[in-house]
């Protein structure tokens, strides 16, 4: 006994089925052909987006190695400058990031009023 598929692609709607007598005259071979011609026209319009999408997710992709590429020079450049003249003792030692922070005096302030 096979098991019986059930899920979204299985399920049976009225736009699903198809009446044998639709296409055996003249009018019911159009209403068929229009019915296609809505169909192509909305995977058209469906691919079109998803074609979109995806040139937009290409060229996230590429800012982001771009950046991580930038980050990375940044990285080494600091290494190498970091590095004292006196050996490499100092290699295995981790060097603590700057922070830049803007002045307090130059900062805003807001106070909340209720």
């Amino acid at each position: 006994m096979a098991i019986e598929q059930r899920g979204v692609r299985n399920l049976k709607t009225m736009a699903g089925m198809q009446d044998a007598r639709r296409s055996r005259t003249a009018s019911g071979a159009l209403l068929e052909l229009s019915m296609l011609e809505m169909e192509r026209h909305r995977l058209t319009l469906e691919m079109q987006r998803a074609e979109v999408r995806s040139a937009e997710v290409r060229r996230r992709m590429q800012e982001i190695d771009l950046k991580a590429n930038r980050l990375q020079l940044f990285v080494e450049k600091r290494d190498v400058s970091s590095i004292p003249a006196s050996g490499s003792a100092a290699l295995g030692a981790a060097q603590p990031l700057m922070v830049h922070s803007a002045m307090p005096d130059k900062m805003k302030r807001r106070a909340l009023q209720y």
